[in-house]
């Protein structure tokens, strides 16, 4: 925290600086030079930061048809490779959405999450019997990050 309020100050010094005096205001106007000032004052700047991995789920089994994903989950907890948010909730099923993809997961018995709560990948938003549909535009986010465990089948 303390070297990041330093290069802050020292950034605005060279703001500072930039419109008050010229030398600086030429030296700053070369486009290598600010960019290895800009490299020094961001370097580590989001090192702290978290970042998303895709995780694989294991399933029993999964089809696709047409735009349907028919997943077999392992132990009937309905779980995405996802991170999502709940945007609807019907009879037997829910809506939920990620980024700008919105899925629609249809054939839940007992659902477990509410209503626009966020939901980190792989937590059981509900349970089903056997299988759950999963309809949506872009399936491939899903599909691609389903594992076949035959040896728990």
């Amino acid at each position: 925290m303390k070297k990041l309020l330093c290069k802050m100050g020292l950034l605005f010094l060279i703001v500072l600086s930039y419109l008050f005096f010229d030398p600086i205001k030429k030296f700053l106007n070369i486009e290598i030079n600010t960019m290895a000032i800009t490299n020094f004052l961001a370097e580590n700047l989001y090192k702290d930061d978290k970042s998303v991995a895709s995780i694989d789920m294991a399933v029993k089994d999964y089809i696709i048809e047409d735009n349907l994903l028919y997943i077999f989950p392992l132990n009937q907890e309905i779980c995405l490779p996802i991170d999502v948010m709940i945007v609807s909730v019907k009879e037997d099923g829910i809506e939920v959405v990620n980024s700008d993809t919105r899925f629609s997961i249809r054939h839940i018995s007992k659902r477990t999450k509410n209503l626009y709560q966020y939901v980190h990948g792989l937590n059981p938003l509900g349970y089903t019997d056997d299988f759950f549909i999963v309809e949506g535009e872009d399936l491939s986010m899903i599909y691609l990050r389903l594992k076949i465990e035959y040896e728990k089948v």
